[in-house]
């Protein structure tokens, strides 16, 4: 097969697995707070403690098991290749969310919470993606394909939800049974549809799991910006909605459409502005103009009416997009040295820190003021945004 072709063969299957596994990761979340808030099933009742504190249980234990199943994942696939390791996870994903169907089921908390553990140390892999993507470079320019499997990823959050909410009537058992479904199907494209040499090993500068890479000062300083900017950007995505709620008394209908308009943006800079940019700037100054771009929409965002509100949230949405596609293609092209499925594997890992520290933060800050959590926000982003103009390029780092 032509090199060309079989490499759009495979960046086609990986956004398509990407996309139903996205999809099936997010299709139980519209359903667990309502479920705990109701308090009637018995996964709502474990040796007498409030649901309050079972619902914080069964949230926070997912993101834990994604800190470390993708601290090791992206690595792992790099020593033992991307086709088996991805095709292995996504059979995990697949047999975790049935487990998870199973507990529902027996109204059993303890195997519940533990089936999310499992589920979330298998859904690291969207690094294996990544690194594929990137595998993929110069026949596929790495910036184009990583901000395709961005927008799947953001379609996925899109179409996992709103399917979630329409099956909900139909108990959470069938829906985690569904989203086990899906990524089984995830699973068989991986298996069936990924070429063998997608499976060849890579050789690992630093031997390890992800974290091992926090050994190189550089690095370890474009995490530390990473972190602030994934904090910013979760305590956003987590406070939005309190913030519609509290300001404009908005539904979840409206703040369901309000989600709509974030993530077409996303989706829309990730497939159609992205290319348009490279070619006019460099990597990492587009990633900076999209790290920019969110911090002054997220400052404006508290002083904005109902009626102008959504401007700054397309804002948001584009600028996500645009810094999503670069940074990571920047980081890649900046350390190509090191092994991509590790490297990879460490932004997710960040993210998932991130996903945990604005929880705490954005909770206590929204005590006070919810618009206080979006100020917030915008000041993490606005930090990253610094610390990467200073430490990149003052180094003289920007170039292609």
């Amino acid at each position: 097969m032509d090199k060309e072709l079989q490499a759009k063969s495979i960046l086609g299957v990986t956004l398509f697995v990407t996309l139903l596994s996205v999809s099936g990761i997010a299709l139980p979340y519209p359903v667990l707070a309502p479920l705990f808030n109701e308090g009637t099933s018995p996964l709502t009742h474990f040796m007498s403690l409030p649901k309050e504190i079972l619902f914080g249980v069964v949230i926070g234990i997912y993101p834990l098991g994604v800190i470390i199943g993708s601290s090791v994942i992206g690595a792992y696939s790099d020593r033992y290749g991307r086709k088996k390791v991805l095709t292995l996870t996504m059979l995990g994903c697949s047999l975790s969310y049935m487990l998870t169907a199973i507990a529902a089921i027996s109204g059993s908390f303890v195997l519940f919470a533990l089936s999310r553990l499992l589920t979330g140390l298998f859904e690291g892999n969207i690094a294996i993606a990544r690194a594929i993507a990137i595998d993929l470079h110069p026949t596929i320019n790495k910036t184009k394909s990583l901000s395709w499997i961005s927008a799947m990823g953001f379609g996925g959050y899109l179409i996992g939800p709103l399917a979630g909410g329409h099956l909900a009537p139909f108990g959470i058992d069938v829906l985690f049974l569904i989203a086990g479904l899906v990524c089984f199907i995830a699973t068989l494209c991986c298996q069936l549809l990924l070429p063998n040499s997608t499976n060849q090993a890579v050789e690992q500068e630093d031997k390890g799991s992800s974290l091992v890479l926090l050994k190189d000062s550089s690095l370890r300083q474009f995490f530390i910006l990473y972190l602030f900017l994934m904090l910013g950007i979760n305590i956003y995505y987590e406070f939005y909605p309190l913030w519609l709620v509290e300001k404009f008394a908005y539904n979840p209908a409206q703040i369901g459409w309000a989600t709509v308009l974030i993530t077409s943006c996303m989706i829309f800079s990730s497939t159609m502005l992205n290319s348009r940019i490279e070619k006019r700037m460099t990597t990492a100054q587009a990633g900076l103009i999209g790290m920019l771009l969110v911090t002054t929409a997220l400052f404006l965002v508290p002083v904005t009416s109902q009626q102008s509100y959504w401007i700054t949230f397309a804002l948001v949405g584009f600028g996500v997009g645009i810094y999503n596609g670069f940074l990571t293609s920047y980081i890649s092209t900046a350390y190509e040295h090191k092994a991509q499925g590790q490297l990879m594997g460490m932004l997710v890992t960040i993210f998932c820190v991130g996903n945990l520290i604005a929880a705490g933060i954005g909770s206590v800050i929204s005590l006070i003021q919810v618009s206080y959590s979006i100020w917030a926000a915008a000041f993490c982003i606005g930090a990253a945004s610094l610390l990467f103009f200073r430490g990149h390029f003052k180094l003289s780092l920007w170039e292609k």
